[in-house]
């Protein structure tokens, strides 16, 4: 059995590896136990023009990117396109797409409405997927904003067989889970529902005081360890205090 410091982290599978590849650099061995399924919305019917209809779009997540891109390749001229997050903006970047203003931290739906209340108000196109919070919509048509959705992915429990499960809690239990989204703490507990006592004892790395929150709200007995800024490299300098430590 591997003494190196043994981290648990929970992203969909696709989107785990350059994580791994990172956090094993740190000197750390790592398992991969999918928390979150993102399947594609064929129906959100991207196909025709954004900018026939819109003068702008917003996406929220990483994912919205992916998928969208998908149905209608990036970029979309003649439109200003926003970013909740950093991540977010930096995916879009990859494909070539200019950012109207650079995401503001704590990147979340609050402060990009902060940001946008700035703007005048036009007809936007919110690329996201199916649920989340609420609070964009609204938000922005309390500031005048005409807002059409497309809901391009929905989040799912992953199908993950029992005995996956207990090879990851018996072989080597972790010392640490790193969590993506508050959706994927709540799956966690789900799949590991045999595993309860053990996992609630442990530390957890998330992306908002909101998931301290919930994780306080199921159980577990330890403050999460949050990143600043949310994301792949507030979670790394998270790891690497935890390590120091």
């Amino acid at each position: 059995m591997s003494t190196l410091p043994h981290i648990l982290i929970t992203r969909p599978l696709g989107q785990h590896q350059p994580f791994i590849d990172q956090l094993q650099l740190m000197g750390l061995s790592v398992s991969h136990l999918p928390c979150l399924s993102i399947e594609p919305v064929p129906e959100a019917r991207l196909q025709a023009d954004p900018a026939e209809q819109h003068d702008s779009a917003l996406f929220t997540s990483v994912n919205a990117v992916r998928q969208a891109h998908r149905q209608r390749p990036l970029p979309w001229p003649g439109l200003a396109v926003y970013a909740i997050g950093s991540a977010t903006g930096q995916a879009l970047q990859h494909h070539g797409q200019t950012i109207a203003i650079l995401p503001d931290s704590p990147y979340d739906s609050e402060s990009f409405l902060k940001q946008i209340g700035t703007r005048q108000a036009g007809r936007l196109l919110l690329v996201k997927g199916c649920g989340g919070r609420g609070v964009l919509a609204p938000g922005l048509r309390e500031l005048g904003w005409q807002v059409d959705s497309a809901n391009v992915y929905r989040r799912r429990l992953p199908d993950v067989p029992a005995s996956r499960v207990a090879q990851v809690f018996e072989q080597q239990p972790p010392e640490l889970i790193s969590i993506t989204s508050n959706e994927c703490l709540q799956n966690l507990v789900t799949l590991c529902a045999d595993h309860l006592p053990r996992i609630r004892q442990l530390p957890l790395v998330v992306n908002s005081v909101r998931a301290t929150e919930l994780a306080r709200d199921l159980g577990f007995e330890q403050p999460p360890l949050v990143a600043t800024p949310p994301g792949d490299q507030g979670q790394l300098a998270c790891i690497r205090r935890w390590l120091q430590s």
